[in-house]
């Protein structure tokens, strides 16, 4: 994953909000009409909405929204 909106996206802390405040920041990302901003509880606590996405391309708190399935799928 190298680009920054895909791994936000495969993020378990990647949030999405509609809510758009009026005095957001310059650094941060919309996407299709939604902010995008990190929920982990220590970056959304000091930078709230004015999160840049770029920040998740070397994040060290990353953390995948599912484990890969180490079952084999089913016969048929």
């Amino acid at each position: 994953m190298t680009d920054p909106e895909s791994r936000h996206r495969a993020c378990w802390y990647g949030r999405r909000t509609a809510d758009i405040p009026v005095d957001v920041g310059s650094a941060c990302t919309i996407e299709d009409g939604m902010l995008l901003y990190c929920g982990h509880p220590m970056w959304y606590p000091v930078v709230g909405y004015d999160f840049d996405v770029r920040s998740c391309v070397d994040c060290d708190y990353f953390r995948p929204r599912a484990k890969p399935s180490s079952r084999r799928p089913p016969p048929g």
